[in-house]
């Protein structure tokens, strides 16, 4: 399937669109030889299932079922089980179900013996809450029958922490069977193009600060209204999925969400070190840490340390940020201004969201882009030096946010976006080199600059510019639409 190849998923026609990385694993993992078991992990709304369906329906070679769990019964998931087995099994009675799960795998270790056979266990987590027992019996049953056939199972799911504790626990029954596992991250900005066809650049870099590369997200966008006009009829509307989403993320993974909401509001509202989220949190110092390394293993937010230090596993300076950009956003504008909605006011939080809307992608989505954009550089050997560190740099009085570092020959690349309507003017070159000069872990490096602006930059700081070797990129960089 090529780039621009547009896919329907089973459910409801939902769009599938590329994911080109992800269908080429599979198919490796059913080429291989031998039996496969597959752990599949990605936030909720990210497209497991239709990426997982669509693999299924349209790879002429895979011979699968594809089997979804949800909260009910053992007994009753057992009889769906099943169910999603007669095809094989050459049978069609409706009433048909296995006597147990034991009895269920062996059937399916024994029409895998000599074939290749895919099954998919699609939100395993709700299997495993119904009938606790399944992991032990899986493990059972890999260890005695199916690890000798040619089967693909692949189990996938939403919940990080139960998936981990499953399958990638030194405690968990299925530790060291999984023969890959696959994590299915957001879209990029080009594959967003695809969702979004009549959006700029601009605006997809917009969209992606606000909702990011989810594409169930992206199905409730419309590229026929502006962004802001988006956000008002779909993020802040009583009854799209938007409305009750960061809740639903959250207590779908932490059963007493409290203190870490908290801690969320307190990121959203400016917070970054450890010692400012407890207090805006009302979180003893002592006890933040845990609770931020649980965000940060459910995937929730990121740990960012500075780009010089050499064992950033091991660095006591870090800060953290909201990593998922709808929680980020609405952590930052709708949390903050509840009052607003319950009392109807969407036109005054909307002002509240435009005064501030272009300095927050500038800080968001767009300095990301920009970072990625000088490690790609660095890593297409397109910087006069071998850069290994792309990052941001700090000491206690000055930050830096886009930095690329080769320690061993002590050069860096230092830069600064800025997205505004307005051209860049020479000031923001001089900050920079005044900053990057007064942070002493730069001092006795040689320093080359390189400047982002979403309007261009002034005539003076062009010529300059030239005079200095000064890259000046414009606009979104790194961002071409799939063909």
């Amino acid at each position: 399937m090529s780039n621009d190849q547009i896919g329907r998923g089973a459910r409801g026609g939902e769009k599938f669109f590329n994911r080109e990385r992800e269908l080429a694993f599979l198919r490796e993992i059913h080429d291989r030889k031998g039996a496969q078991l597959v752990a599949i992990y990605g936030r909720r709304r990210i497209g497991k299932t239709s990426l997982l369906l669509h693999w299924i329906e349209t790879e002429p070679r895979v011979r699968g079922v594809y089997f979804v769990a949800h909260r009910t019964t053992s007994a009753a998931l057992l009889a769906k089980f099943s169910q999603a087995l007669q095809p094989m099994l050459g049978t069609a009675d409706p009433a048909f179900s296995f006597s147990s799960w034991e009895a269920a795998l062996r059937e399916f270790a024994r029409l895998a013996r000599t074939d290749r056979v895919v099954v998919v266990i699609d939100e395993l987590p709700y299997l495993l809450e119904c009938e606790p027992a399944f992991a032990t019996i899986l493990q059972a049953a890999w260890d005695r029958d199916l690890r000798r056939s040619r089967v693909r199972l692949l189990l996938a799911g939403s919940h990080y922490h139960m998936m981990a504790d499953t399958l990638a626990s030194p405690k968990g029954p299925l530790f060291g069977r999984t023969t890959a596992d696959l994590l299915l991250d957001e879209i990029g900005l080009r594959e967003m193009s695809l969702f979004l066809p009549d959006y700029s650049p601009e605006q997809l870099v917009e969209t992606y600060s606000v909702i990011g590369g989810v594409p169930r997200y992206l199905e409730a966008w419309s590229d026929r209204r502006p962004v802001l006009a988006n956000i008002r009829e779909t993020v802040l509307s009583p009854v799209s999925i938007f409305r009750n989403e960061p809740a639903f993320l959250i207590q779908d993974e932490i059963a007493e969400p409290r203190t870490y909401l908290a801690i969320l509001e307190a990121i959203g509202g400016g917070m970054k070190r450890p010692v400012d989220i407890a207090k805006r949190a009302g979180i003893h110092l002592a006890h933040v840490g845990k609770y931020l390394h649980t965000l940060e293993l459910l995937r929730f937010v990121r740990r960012v340390v500075s780009v010089d230090l050499p064992s950033p596993a091991t660095a006591r300076t870090s800060q953290y940020e909201i990593r998922d950009p709808y929680l980020r956003f609405h952590f930052t504008f709708v949390q903050p201004n509840l009052s607003l909605i319950e009392q109807g006011r969407l036109d005054r939080l909307l002002e509240i969201i435009r005064d501030g809307f272009d300095a927050y992608i500038g800080k968001t989505g767009y300095e990301e882009i920009c970072r990625r954009y000088v490690a790609a550089l660095a890593d297409g050997g397109d910087l006069p030096f071998e850069a290994l560190d792309v990052g941001r740099i700090w000491d206690r009085r000055i930050e830096i946010d886009i930095v690329a570092l080769d320690r061993r020959s002590r050069i860096a690349l230092i830069g600064e976006c800025r997205y505004r309507r307005g051209k860049m003017r020479l000031e923001v070159l001089d900050d920079l080199i005044a900053r990057s000069k007064a942070l002493k872990k730069l001092r006795g490096y040689k320093l080359h600059y390189i400047l982002f602006s979403r309007s261009g930059f002034t005539g003076a700081l062009q010529q300059r510019a030239k005079r200095e070797r000064v890259r000046l990129v414009e606009g979104v960089p790194g961002v071409g639409r799939v063909a």
